[in-house]
This record gives structure tokens, C-alpha cells and sequence, in this order.
């Protein structure tokens, strides 16, 4: 496809889903080194991308309002129907996503098979959930429509040089500078997935106590009360920065050599985490639909993972993991 000058690539939802597209974004650009790239991102998500150097430009959007407003949805149709693209990639089905690259005249409009995929020219079947292909998989598949390019296996999540700074000097301040630190994400989205909070309780006086290493918890706003809980509860000192750092900044703590590993439940940080090089130890729940490794699952080689039930996930099992991760 010669023709092609500019891409829309559209991925609008959560950070494992997003991040999860890095290695089809590296194989797009290969196919088109002199193609003009825009990524089309939810705006929560998109400073996560910022120093990617396979884009040109980041178009935010807020994905609620898309979703529910269709005066918006006009608005942003008119900003993409300007821009002329020749190509959109659409890496999430959605019917408004699928309706705004036809009605914007993009040419060529690749997509999944599903929710209005007629509106595509190049679709793909979305057989995800029943060959439980690995997410990675699924979206190189979906560029393999308009690329003859092979992924070479490698991971950048870039960071910017700023968000690095930021960093260091709160670990400066924090005194953690140059120490060995365990990371802990307490929280998610899904209360069904959630490992009961007096269990990270006796991971993080173990880690303390025994491991003599600095617990950093991290996670969104929303999950603020919970880490204030779990610090109450341990009775050992740790630094809670959840809430309090943006995504860039997350990127960047977890590219410090510092970071022994992350602890947490199957979410956004754990894709943050491993894709900027720290190790994680993961607990997939086995009872909950969705949480699968074999899809979600880290590409790390010094990460553990644990598949079971979550209530039936023990602290020793999780000890055992993190000393492995440790050795």
C-alpha cells in the first residue's frame, strides 16, 4: 500500500489494553517509515504514550463521553474527517468507532469482525476469547491485514526525560534513593479480583521484617483509601504514593533499577511495570472471567504468575513466588 500517508491507529480503553499494542504500533511503523502515525487514545491513558517514538502525534479523547454523547462524537468525526487519513487500524470494536472511520472517508479501514464491522474493508474474526490467544497475538494478527512486516520481539515503553526527574527527586526526598525497593498495587477496577487486603498485610511485614526491603505502594486515586487501610493495618513503614503520581511517572519509577519487582493483581500497573523492565509477580483470578494469563499474562522471563481462585491464593504461595522474582 504505497498510497498510504497518514494512520489513525484507535485504541480507546483501559492501560493493559492499550499497552498491549506496543509490539503492532512497532510493526505498522516499519511497514511505513515515511507514514505520518496519530494515535487515536482515551486522554487518561494517553501520557503513558507520550515518548513513544513509533508516533507522530497523540489525538485525546475522552472515551466516556464518546461513548455516550453524540454531539461529541460529531465533534471528533469533523477533526478526524480534516485530518484525510488513508489508513485507520482499529484495535478495539466499537460500533461509534467503526461508523466515525466510514463516515470519515479514511479508504482503508481495518477492524474485528463485530459490532457494525461491516463498516470495515479488512476485518478480522474475533476469536480471542475461544483460542485464548495472547493479546499481543491478537493485535499483531490484526495489523498482519495491511502489513507484510514480522514483529522482532522487542518492547519499548519510552518514558520522557521529565517524568524521570520527577522520580528521582521524590525518591530523594522519600530517602529511597539508591535502596532496594518492593512495590505493592493493592487495588483494581474489579472487586472480584481483589486479594483480600490482610493478606498484602502479611506480605509487606515479611518484606519488611525479613526481607529488610522499602515497601513503595502505588495505584489510582480511587484506591487511596484502600492503601491508607493497608498502611494502618501493617504497622510497618512504607511509603504510599497512590494517587499521587501520574502514568509517566509510574513508567519511570518502574524503569529504575531500583524496583525489585511489583506485587499486584491482574491490572494496569502490572503491564506498566513489566514493560518498562521490573519484574512482577502476578495473581491471575481463576473465578473471574477475563483474568487469564494465557491472554493477560506478563512477557518477561524474571516474572512469576499464580492462576488460581483468588480467595484461595496464600501467602506463602505469593512468599515463594517473590523469592523466586528475588533470586
Amino acid at each position: 500500500m504505497n498510497d498510504i500517508h497518514k494512520i489513525l491507529f484507535i485504541r480507546t480503553d483501559r492501560i493493559g489494553d492499550v499497552l498491549m499494542n506496543l509490539p503492532a504500533l512497532r510493526v505498522l511503523r516499519e511497514s511505513y517509515p515515511k507514514s505520518w502515525i496519530t494515535l487515536f487514545l482515551d486522554e487518561k491513558v494517553a501520557p503513558l504514550l507520550e515518548a513513544q517514538p513509533e508516533k507522530d502525534e497523540i489525538m485525546r479523547i475522552s472515551g466516556d463521553q464518546f461513548a455516550s454523547d453524540a454531539e461529541y462524537r460529531a465533534k471528533i468525526l469533523r477533526d478526524v474527517r480534516v485530518a484525510h487519513f488513508d489508513l485507520a487500524v482499529i484495535s478495539n470494536a466499537s460500533k461509534h468507532l467503526h461508523w466515525m472511520a466510514f463516515k470519515a472517508g479514511i479508504p482503508v479501514r481495518v477492524g474485528y469482525c463485530r459490532k457494525w464491522g461491516f463498516l470495515l474493508n479488512k476485518t478480522l474474526s474475533d476469536d480471542k476469547k475461544e483460542v485464548l490467544r495472547h493479546e499481543i497475538d491478537s493485535n499483531l494478527k490484526l495489523v498482519s491485514l495491511c502489513s507484510d512486516a514480522k514483529w522482532d520481539g522487542i518492547f519499548t515503553l519510552n518514558v520522557q526525560e521529565a517524568a524521570g526527574a520527577v522520580i528521582i527527586k521524590r525518591l530523594d526526598v522519600a530517602k529511597l534513593l539508591g535502596k532496594k525497593l518492593a512495590v505493592i498495587h493493592a487495588g483494581t477496577s474489579n472487586e472480584k479480583k481483589r486479594w483480600p487486603l490482610e493478606k498484602f498485610v502479611e506480605i509487606c511485614r515479611w518484606l519488611h521484617n525479613e526481607k529488610k526491603l522499602s515497601v513503595v505502594l502505588v495505584g489510582g486515586e480511587e484506591e487511596m483509601s484502600l492503601s491508607a487501610e493497608l498502611v494502618q493495618r501493617a504497622g510497618v513503614p512504607m511509603t504510599d504514593w497512590t494517587g499521587r503520581i501520574g502514568l509517566q511517572e509510574l513508567s519511570a519509577f518502574f524503569h529504575s533499577t531500583d524496583v525489585t519487582f511489583l506485587l499486584s493483581v491482574d491490572s494496569g500497573p502490572v503491564h506498566v511495570a513489566w514493560m518498562s523492565g521490573a519484574p512482577v509477580v502476578v495473581l491471575y483470578a481463576a473465578d473471574v472471567p477475563g483474568s487469564n494469563p494465557g491472554r493477560w499474562g506478563p512477557r518477561s522471563s524474571r516474572s512469576q504468575i499464580i492462576f488460581k481462585p483468588i480467595k484461595e491464593i496464600e501467602s506463602n504461595c505469593v512468599i515463594e513466588k517473590i523469592e523466586k522474582v528475588l533470586a
